[in-house]
Formats: C-alpha cells, structure tokens, sequence
C-alpha cells in the first residue's frame, strides 16, 4: 500500500511539472541574478527549467545554480566588445544620465553589443531547432534585452512571460502595453519628481525622452536583424503585447503608486534567500560596538577605484564616529590606501566581500549606506532598515528617491561625497532621526504579512500560464490603437471644429442682431 501511495504521489507531481525555458543572457549580474532567482524557484517547486544562457561577458556569473544549462559561447566579435567596454574606465563620477550625447553613445555601444550576443545564438547550429521542439510550456524573457522576445517568435512555447530586473523602462511600457503616466511617474533617471512643479515635469519628460532615444538602438537592430532572417517576423512590439504575463520586479509596498494591468505581476523581492548566521570574524565586528553601519555601493562601482579625494572624505566622516564601527565593502583591502588609514582609523573595518543579505538581516546593524540598487533597496524594505542612498548610473536614482518618499532614509548626491561635512551632516542625520527607523521597520512588517508572497505570485502565475496559454480579455485594446484613438484626438478635434463653428454663428448672430437694432433706431431718429 506504501508504494502505490508513493506511486501516486510521483504521478501527481510529474502531472503538474510544466517545461520552462529561461532566457538569461549573461551580459549584466543583476539581470542574470533576477532571471536565476526566477529559474531556481520554479525548479524547487517541480519544473522541468532550463535555462539558455548566451554568454556575452565571460566574467560574469551564472545567475541560477538549480536549473539545467544550455550555453552558447560567445563570437570573437562579442569578446572584443565586451573586452572595450571593459577597457572604458567608467567615472561614474563624471557620468550625467541628462547628457544626450553620452546617452546617445552608452546606448549604441551597450545594444550593439547585445545586437552581436544575438546574432550568436541565431548562428548556434541546430540550436533554435531543438529549443522548437523540446514545445515548452513557457518560456520568461527580460525585456531590457530585447532578443529573447523575439526568439520566442522562432521557438514557439505556449506562453510567452516578459519581465524587467528593474522598473518599466522606455520601450517596455508601449510592449506591456503601460501607460507612461509622466506627470507623476519619474524616469528611472530622476531622483525627485515634484509633481507640482512644471520644471520637474519638463525634467521628467525629457529623461523619458532620452531613454525612448538609448533603448531605440536595441530594438530597431534586433528588428532589422529578425526582419532581414525570418520573413513574416512580426516585431517586438506586436510579439511582448501577446505574452501571457509580464513580471516586474518592484515591491508594490514600496513603489510609487500607478496604473497597471491584471496581467503584470510585481515579484519584487523574489531573490531574498533565508538570512544566514554571521561568520565569526563579522559577528566579532557586530560586537565592538553599540552601533554598526555597512557601506557598500554594489558591484559595478568599485569602491577602490573612485577618486582619492572621496575616498579620504569617506575616512573623514567615518573618522568622527568613534562609537559606530563601519563595514566597508572595499574591493582591494590591501591595497596602499587602505594600508594608509585601516591603522588610526581603529573603527573602519574594509571587506572584500560580504554577505548583504545576512548582515541586512543582523538585529545589530544600525544603518546602511548604498548606492540604490533594485536589489539593495528591496532587501533593505525587507530587512526593516535605515538607508542612506547615493546612487550613481540607471534605475538606482529613482529607487533612491523612492526610498526617501517611504521614509526610511534619504537620497544623497554622488558628487557631495567629495565635501567630508556634507557627508557627515548626511550619516548624522541617518544615525539619529528615529523616524527613518520606525519607517523601515513598519514597512518591513507589511512585506512580510503581505496577502501573497512575491514566490507565490511568481509560481502560480507561471504555472497557470503554462495550464492555460494567453488570455484575450488579459491583452489591453490600447495595443491596437494608433495614438489617434488612444489619446482621443479625432473627438477633441471635431470639438474643437464645432465649437468654432459655433461661436462663429453665435458671433455672426450677434453682429446681425446689432446691426438690426442700430438700423432700426436710426431709422426712428
């Protein structure tokens, strides 16, 4: 009897196991992060996952440990693109997301070299061929690279499922079929949107503008790259306006509030993994003092490589908190200037690595310092803590911003690290107003009392995509309209045309009642 309850048991989990393909192209960690994260959680679940893995920048990691893999080694065109961008030495300092020419120039570079990955797979032998017929249930695309979309196309799963590591940006909301909302809702390049001002508007307005501008270079080559192999390919647009759902990673208790649809599904948080305990060399540093704050702005901008002038500063301020031990995530712990100030800067402590999710999750820690990464600032609304935000590049200015509108810190500029007494008056202020704490702390109470949990949401979702393919009444009838219809210009016009006709007559048959007024009383003069 035990073993035909176990047969059962086997029967119905293989029942249930849908086939997935995972398109994660190894072109940025936090993507591939956010696509494994995805990938891993479904094969806990049961599914059969596999993820596709192009891999256009060898030094990257893979995202998912879980799922099988399916790589396709990257062209000697891709590694010398990878290697020159690798070869810019990126001064975020410098960087100003409001300068078109650099948008302009960051965005061909960067969706030339996506163009090329693309063309890689598409030149895989044998391989769209297998993908086809291995029939997959669904397949998840991220949508800030637009090549898995249209693969998607040539592989043919019953459900499509695009996502986004990130907020919504440019292109992505015409594909979703979003809308863009710009009087209230910031550009990922805005930091603060004050909705009653015309100028933040206008700031607005032209950030989205640029985006529009970076992320046409992505689709238009990935179009013309399809539309020149594959004849009847039907476009970006019209193939992501189909998918079953689309993901964004984004904590809607966080998040500014917008108009959304009953297809997208906010997983924000879906990569929180179980916290840890602290080794014993961090748990000894918790333990110095009263107080710990970490600084750790990711892993795009090295901390060792930012200006010397920041660098000093940052030891300045930490200098004048003797009761507040600091953990600097600090890429090169031996090098000559940490050799420099590690000695009489006896409450700084620099990690090449370390452990965000568990040290966020440390009862002990006071406060983080960060650079505003989607990531960060969802472990820390997760981990109910204080932020200091200093973002640098991308989406990290408006989830700084964010993180100030909730309360639980402030947005803080990349450029006033140069100025120790700014600084200090910043961490100051982070360290002693309570409220950035009870803020946190509440926040983190609604996340995880929450009616759904991002996995839940994640899983349910894919699975009845998987069961059910693409719902009609779930695809908006917005897509289909040119923005004629959608913005309702026809009526305003004819509006517009009969009111003039109107006031026209009305002025006309007022002219002529004068006019037959004045002639009769001249007449009776």
């Amino acid at each position: 009897q035990f073993s035909i309850v176990i047969g059962a048991f086997l029967c119905i989990s293989l029942a249930q196991s849908y086939k997935i393909l995972v398109y994660s192209p190894r072109y940025s960690q936090s993507i591939s992060n956010f696509l494994g994260n995805i990938a891993d959680t479904l094969v806990e679940e049961g599914h059969d996952v596999t993820t596709l893995i192009p891999i256009a920048h060898p030094k990257l990691r893979d995202g998912t440990h879980k799922s099988k893999k399916i790589y396709v080694q990257p062209t000697e065109e891709v590694k010398q693109m990878a290697e020159a961008i690798d070869s810019m030495e990126a001064n975020f300092f410098a960087y100003n997301d409001f300068n078109p020419f650099t948008s302009i120039a960051v965005g061909y570079t960067y969706h030339s070299w996506i163009n090329a990955e693309c063309s890689g797979v598409l030149d895989e032998p044998g391989l769209i061929e297998r993908l086809k017929n291995e029939q997959y249930d669904v397949m998840i695309v991220e949508t800030f690279e637009a090549c898995g979309a249209a693969l998607s196309h040539l592989i043919k799963p019953k459900s499509l499922i695009t996502s986004t590591a990130s907020v919504p940006v440019a292109w992505m909301y015409h594909e979703f079929g979003l809308d863009l909302t710009l009087s209230y809702n910031p550009n990922m390049f805005m930091t603060h949107l004050h909705v009653h001002s015309i100028w933040s508007r206008l700031a607005n307005i032209y950030t989205e503008s640029l985006s529009h501008l970076m992320w046409s270079f992505s689709r238009s080559q990935i179009n013309s790259l399809f539309h020149e192999r594959f004849e009847g390919f039907p476009g970006l647009q019209e193939i992501c306006s189909r998918a079953s759902y689309t993901f964004i990673n984004s904590e809607t208790l966080v998040d500014y509030a917008l108009p959304t649809l009953n297809r997208v599904i906010y997983i924000g948080g879906i990569g929180a993994k179980v916290p840890k305990k602290l080794d014993k060399e961090l748990d000894n540093l918790f333990s110095l003092r009263n107080k710990t704050v970490l600084m750790s702005f990711g892993s795009v901008v090295a901390t060792n490589k930012v200006p010397l002038k920041v660098k000093e500063s940052m030891v300045e301020v930490v200098s004048r908190f003797p009761e507040v031990t600091f953990l600097w995530k600090y890429e090169s712990p031996d090098d000559e200037f940490a050799k420099k100030v590690l000695p009489t800067t006896r409450n700084l402590h620099m990690i090449k690595w370390t452990p965000q999710n568990d040290i966020l999750a440390d009862d002990r820690l006071t406060a983080f310092i960060t650079h505003g990464g989607m990531s960060s600032t969802q472990e820390i609304a997760l981990r109910g803590k204080p932020g200091l935000f200093v973002p640098f590049m991308g989406d990290q200015r408006r989830n700084s911003g964010m993180m100030e509108k909730n309360g639980v810190g402030r947005a803080f500029d990349k450029n006033d690290l140069f100025d120790a007494n700014i600084f200090y008056a910043a961490v100051k202020d982070l360290l002693e107003n309570e409220s950035y704490r009870q803020n946190a702390e509440r926040i983190s109470s609604m996340i995880k009392k929450k009616p759904f949990s991002a996995r839940e949401s994640l899983v349910k979702t894919v699975e009845f995509a998987a069961e059910f393919g693409p719902s009609p009444a779930l695809r908006p009838q917005s897509l289909d309209m040119n923005w004629i219809e959608y913005l309702n210009a026809d009526i305003m016009f004819i509006s517009i045309i009969l009111l003039l006709v109107l006031g026209s007559v009305l002025v006309r048959s007022v002219m002529i009642i004068i006019r037959k007024v004045t002639g009769a009383k001249e007449k009776r003069d």
